[in-house]
């Protein structure tokens, strides 16, 4: 009995990792292929990337299972082309890391995605099939135009950076004297909440005592004089 207890944990445990193997070649978008899938992509794995997706046909109809089916390749082929790119980017820096000029990892992954968002439009549909109500595409893109589409991007960074410091250079160089003694700027002192709080109290005193002696002196002109016999 406690054998069997055994085994059927451990085939448990076998059928759980490979669901979870298969859970991450979905989510890291870099799934393997046997080799009689591969012979149904038409594809030439040494001078191509390609992925493949695949989407059950639902109620939604036909269009919409090949619709999901391409967009799925299409997240596995960019992870692809993001990878490849990575590489080849890191390589290209290495060249200028020897001059003291170091470059962060967000900005490689900036560059690599943005050369993946592009190359992934010339993608292209080596194959399309249904199987048992299932939608599958293919589609691969030429290995040989990643290197060429990183170097235009690189060389367009980096030529930005060279005319940031062309114009730094220019500016130091022509003024030099502005920038070396920056005119000082005078903070206005924030009066503090008691001072303003103790300065409304004496303005409402002053205009307080102010309109006192406005009234007493109105008082004293509208005032009628005094008449006593005796005057008659």
């Amino acid at each position: 009995m406690k054998n069997k207890l055994k085994m059927l944990f451990l085939s448990g445990l076998i059928l759980s990792l490979g669901g979870c193997t298969n859970i991450q070649d979905r989510f890291t978008g870099t799934p393997t292929y046997t080799e009689i899938e591969k012979t149904n992509f038409n594809v030439q794995e040494e001078i191509q990337l390609f992925a493949m997706g695949n989407y059950k046909v639902n109620e939604s109809g036909t269009a919409v299972a090949k619709m999901k089916a391409e967009e799925q390749a299409e997240i596995y082929l960019k992870k692809q082309i993001f990878n490849e790119t990575t590489n080849i980017l890191n390589s290209f820096f290495n060249e200028i890391h020897t001059k003291n000029i170091v470059i962060s990892k967000n900005t490689i992954e900036d560059l690599a995605n943005l050369v993946s968002s592009e190359l992934i439009k010339d993608a292209v549909t080596t194959n399309s099939w249904n199987n048992e109500g299932e939608e599958f595409i293919v589609l691969a893109i030429d290995k040989n135009s990643i290197p060429k589409k990183v170097k235009g991007v690189f060389v367009t960074h980096l030529q930005a950076i060279i005319d940031d410091l062309d114009g730094a250079i220019n500016k130091i160089s022509n003024e030099y004297m502005e920038i070396a003694n920056p005119p000082v700027i005078v903070v206005a002192k924030e009066t503090s909440q008691v001072e303003k709080t103790e300065a409304e109290i004496i303005d409402k005193t002053e205009n307080t005592e102010n309109l006192k002696s406005i009234d007493d002196s109105s008082s004293e002109k509208n005032a009628e004089p005094e008449v006593f016999l005796d005057d008659f």
